[in-house]
């Protein structure tokens, strides 16, 4: 099983080394924005779907040597819907306040406010790809479960190939943010097409209350986003300034107004996944205190 993994790894490295390349004819700094965006959001990516994938990927392993496909289907589901009611309002967060996360991590020294605003306009365009990156790391996985290590590197190099084209397509659009939109595609592309594999080799993958929990999420998300965009315009108006005791604090305030109304919309659409998450994190936080 090592060889099909070597060489989806080796697609993803050759993906990057091609962005690499194309990002250096775009003028000085377009290397470094690309790359503080793509650091924001690999947190959530490990905060999150590679939590998921690990404790999600024991359960799938054990169901499926024991040839157990409906509870393989069961608990990919599972998971598939509670990255998306974490990932998703994660991924809005960073586009609506992709400005003044990037100002209050990165601006300082020989990193200018245009340094800001570049690496901004990258993470926008990164951040759909939060989703798809994520889910990949719960399905791809259960294909190598199921004894099928061909089917994810097959994907993986056939959305090498697409990333590469659309890259080469929209950098001469729109320049490096091209390069994170491109990726952000190739990403969601990539998820899309190991789900629809999945679910015809498994029969099915709860398709009906995963696009439940899609529109529940997106609309939640929304609200969410709207909320935390005029809560941090408002505060910028009343206490202004670049102090990053200031920034840190409007920060602050901004997500956690963004967090209540989000679970304000979770319990109103009765989004019972962003409940369990809840749970869960309020539980391991009490476990963690008593230890």
């Amino acid at each position: 099983l090592m060889g099909p993994g070597i060489l989806g790894v080796a697609a993803t490295q050759i993906n990057l080394l091609v962005n690499l390349i194309l990002a250096t004819g775009e003028g000085t700094g377009a290397v470094s924005w690309l790359n503080y965006s793509f650091r924001l959001i690999y947190l959530p990516i490990g905060l999150f779907g590679v939590s998921i994938a690990t404790a999600a990927l024991p359960v799938i392993s054990k169901h499926a040597a024991l040839e157990k496909l409906s509870n393989v289907r069961s608990t990919v589901s599972n998971g598939l819907r509670l990255m998306l009611v974490l990932n998703i309002p994660a991924a809005v967060g960073l586009i609506v306040l992709s400005l003044p996360i990037v100002q209050l991590i990165f601006e300082r020294g020989n990193f200018t406010s245009s340094d800001t605003a570049a690496t901004a306009a990258a993470l926008i365009f990164y951040s759909p790809g939060l989703i798809g990156y994520s889910a990949v790391k719960i399905i791809a996985p259960t294909f190598y479960a199921l004894r099928d290590s061909r089917t994810p590197v097959l994907i993986s190099v056939g959305t090498m190939v697409f990333n590469i084209t659309i890259n080469l397509i929209l950098i001469r659009l729109i320049g490096y943010k091209g390069l994170a939109l491109g990726t952000s595609i190739a990403a969601l592309l990539n998820a899309s097409a190991l789900f629809w594999l999945l679910k015809n080799r498994l029969g099915g993958l709860e398709g009906t209350l995963v696009g439940r929990t899609l529109l529940k999420t997106l609309i939640a998300s929304a609200i969410m986003g709207l909320t935390a965009a005029v809560v941090n315009q408002q505060l910028e108006l009343l206490f202004p300034g670049t102090d990053f005791a200031i920034q840190f604090i409007r920060i602050l305030i901004t997500i956690a107004s963004g967090l209540i109304s989000l679970g304000c919309m979770a319990r109103i659409l009765k989004l019972q996944e962003f409940n369990d998450a809840v749970y869960h994190f309020l539980k391991k936080l009490q476990t963690r205190r008593t230890d």
